[in-house]
């Protein structure tokens, strides 16, 4: 028998910080399951496939995920071919303007954006 999955205050926490910013995504969806928790799905924007989907279990995780895809997205709207983590000082000071309003309400997981900044 599968054991019911249990809400986590701090996911949701991470959650209603990014809620805004994953609905409006077409790369990333973020459910709930009764079975698994909490579930990211990262999609395929023109076929609308799912490419992956990962059970997060932590809201370090969680927001480590998020801020690397806000950072991609950033790199996604200049057009480069590179990684967040090959971004150049311009880039840099991008990301990291787009990641501000999100760390300044989650200050606690500053962290979790090392090697983004």
């Amino acid at each position: 028998m599968v054991q019911e999955a249990k809400r986590d205050a701090e996911m949701e926490k991470v959650y209603g910080v990014f809620e805004g910013y994953i609905k409006a995504s077409p790369y990333i969806e973020w459910l709930w399951s009764e079975k698994l928790g909490y579930i990211l799905m990262q999609i395929e924007a023109k076929g609308q496939e799912v490419v992956e989907s990962r059970v997060v279990m932590d809201a370090g995780g969680f927001c480590r995920i998020l801020f690397h895809e806000v950072a991609e997205d950033v790199l996604r709207k200049r057009n480069s071919e590179h990684t967040s983590y090959e971004a150049d000082d311009l880039e840099k000071r991008e990301i990291e303007k787009a990641l501000k309003p999100y760390i300044d309400r989650l200050p606690e997981y500053r962290d979790c954006c090392r090697g983004l900044l």
